[in-house]
């Protein structure tokens, strides 16, 4: 395959039934469809435009996972199974938070570094 400059176009969707819709059209594409992935913080599925270019369709978890994280997922099992085994999965892996507690914990160590830095400045 020749170089590409753009590793990949990702675009976000609203729902889980609006990405399965959206999976299960590619499949009357013309494109090659590389799978459905968890990355722990987001549901997506890849594949390649007629280009060759790399394109993600993703929704958000409401989960904090340290990356590298990539799990295949079964994108046709209902709703709930879907949530289910995810966090299953997710909850096991070292670093695990719910994406509200790890926002919590990233804004309160800016608000430190940010007086830590202010104090060093005014001393």
């Amino acid at each position: 395959m020749p170089f590409n400059p753009i590793n990949q176009l990702s675009f976000r969707v609203d729902s889980l039934a609006t990405l399965r819709a959206m999976y299960q059209a590619l499949k009357n594409e013309p494109v090659e469809i590389l799978g459905t992935i968890t990355h722990g913080n987001a549901l997506s599925v890849y594949f390649r435009d007629p280009e060759k270019n790399r394109v993600e369709l993703l929704i958000d978890t409401p989960w904090y996972v340290p990356q590298p994280y990539r799990v295949p997922y079964d994108i046709m099992l209902p709703d709930a199974e879907v949530w289910a085994a995810v966090e299953k999965q997710v909850r096991a892996v070292p670093g695990f938070k719910i994406r509200e507690a790890w926002a919590a914990e990233i804004e309160r160590k800016i608000a430190e570094a940010t007086q830590k830095r202010q104090s060093a400045l005014s001393a």
